[in-house]
């Protein structure tokens, strides 16, 4: 696989994106992470929807752009401009937004997008989309106030019968989490909320049956629980606002698990890993596993899915596809070893993936699907 740099902070260092509320002082430090929306007409053009780290006099926060972009075979041409899509807010999001997601489901117009709000201590997954008379215009997104989960934490870690998520909930947003952070000198909201981040749409609908037993078309909606993946499914957005939902899927937890660590390389947590793909064998999920000890080390692997049926596994990854290899893969904004991968194309036979690298550059691989393909299957 080849891989090189596409972006990086340095690049116009001092100067805002269109449209950010950013002071004089404002400074880039990481460009990284793109959510990858394809052409449907012309599969070369894609819109890349990239994390921005940057500082000013506020401090540490981070923004969503975009900026468009031409497949010229295995290189990439990013075109000049970029504007501000989402920014740092309140209630959820006063320290940034981040990674974010979007796709399309046949048979439906809009963008279904999913961005993670983050306060400084849990991180909350917001659900967009464009407008069904304007679904190709990825600069307005329609916000609905659907923020999940929609849990407290210390409900959470009540509800859910499993020991490693009670421990580990506990450990992130817990009263574990919030006594070392007051410790730190840093603030806890009052009462956290149960956080998710790595979340998108299964990209086709999924049957299953209802609390009637009468079988009926759900929305799929992969999220990550640390430290496992699961996928819950809704008959309309708005569900997942509900407690009442929430309730019962933190209670039921095991029916709902995607993807479980197996392999050394997951030994903390997996995620997802962008915008789930539909080939001709199945559906591939991609991930990233991680290490935190004795460094960080996310590297990124994939799965494949039935297409019908989510749940069952056709293939996983041993060992990891991509780690850091490079020197511009480490020890950028945060230290460790990082790849992570979130977007993908797909254009007359190359697979291009765009991720983070080393959590400051927006970097880029390609490979073929047949390699990758051949990977998942070892």
């Amino acid at each position: 696989m080849e891989k090189k740099v596409l972006i990086g902070p340095e690049e116009n260092q001092y100067e805002p994106p269109e449209g950010l509320h950013a002071d004089e002082n404002f400074k880039r430090l990481g460009e990284l992470n793109p959510g990858v929306v394809q052409d449907e007409t012309d599969p070369n053009k894609i819109t890349l929807f990239s994390r921005l780290i940057y500082t000013d006099k506020h401090g540490l926060n981070s923004c969503i752009t975009e900026k468009e972009a031409i497949l010229e075979g295995k290189d990439v041409k990013i075109l000049p401009g970029e504007t501000t899509i989402f920014q740092a807010e309140a209630p959820h999001g006063q320290r940034g937004v981040e990674d974010f997601s979007a796709i399309k489901l046949n048979g439906e117009k809009p963008l279904h997008g999913f961005l993670v709000h983050y306060n400084g201590f849990d991180a909350r997954t917001e659900y967009v989309r464009t407008s069904k008379d304007d679904p190709d215009d990825h600069t307005k997104w329609q916000e609905f106030g659907i923020y999940f989960p929609n849990i407290r934490a210390k409900k959470a870690i009540s509800l859910v019968k499993q020991e490693r998520y009670k421990e580990y909930w506990d450990r992130c947003f817990g009263e574990t989490a919030i006594k070392k952070t007051i410790e730190l000198g840093n603030p806890v909201p009052k009462s956290p909320f149960l956080g998710t981040k790595d979340c998108c749409l299964f990209p086709r609908k999924v049957k299953r049956k209802d609390e009637n037993g009468d079988l009926r078309e759900y929305y799929g909606i992969i999220i990550r629980l640390l430290p496992d993946m699961q996928m819950v499914y809704v008959k309309g957005f708005k569900e997942l606002a509900s407690r009442k939902f929430w309730r019962k899927t933190v209670k039921n937890l095991d029916d709902y698990v995607l993807l479980e660590r197996e392999n050394d390389w997951e030994k903390s947590h997996i995620g997802l890993g962008g915008v789930p793909l539909e080939l001709d064998h199945g559906i591939l999920i991609p991930y990233h596993g991680v290490v935190m000890d004795p460094k960080r080390n996310y590297q990124w692997g994939a799965a494949l899915v039935d297409k019908d049926d989510p749940h069952k596994i056709l293939a996983r990854t041993k060992k990891p596809i991509i780690s850091a290899t490079e020197p511009w893969e480490k020890n950028g904004v945060v230290d460790g070893d990082v790849v992570f991968p979130t977007g993908y194309a797909i254009s007359d036979g190359i697979f291009h993936g765009f991720y983070g690298a080393g959590d400051k550059y927006l970097a880029h691989f390609t490979t073929t699907e047949s390699e990758l393909l051949n990977r998942v299957f070892e």
